[in-house]
């Protein structure tokens, strides 16, 4: 099943959900990112939720992949997590 990504809003309720792609790209760009990396964090069996304050790193973090290893589902990821910025909320991540 892998991955499963809510947007959620400063009260914590459910804006949007994704789930990772069938190749698992988001997944494995954690997986192997460097171990002082903010994306490393995210558990791959487990709950993992990242404030708006710890989401600017995110952000900053995926827009600095080379642009070949940024899949449609790392950028929507990306944009989910400018959009819980926006709506002072957190992305929360539950693997399986």
């Amino acid at each position: 099943m892998g991955l499963g990504i809510y947007v959620r809003d400063v009260r914590r309720d459910q804006i949007e959900f994704i789930g990772d792609d069938a190749e698992e790209s988001f997944g494995i760009m954690c997986r192997t990112a460097p171990e002082t990396s903010l994306r490393r964090g995210v558990m791959q069996h487990g709950e993992t939720m990242f404030n708006s304050y710890q989401l600017y790193r995110l952000v900053e973090e995926l827009a600095a992949l080379p642009p070949n290893e940024v899949t449609p589902k790392i950028h929507q990821v990306l944009e989910a997590a400018q959009l819980a910025i926006r709506k002072s909320g957190y992305l929360y991540f539950v693997g399986d």
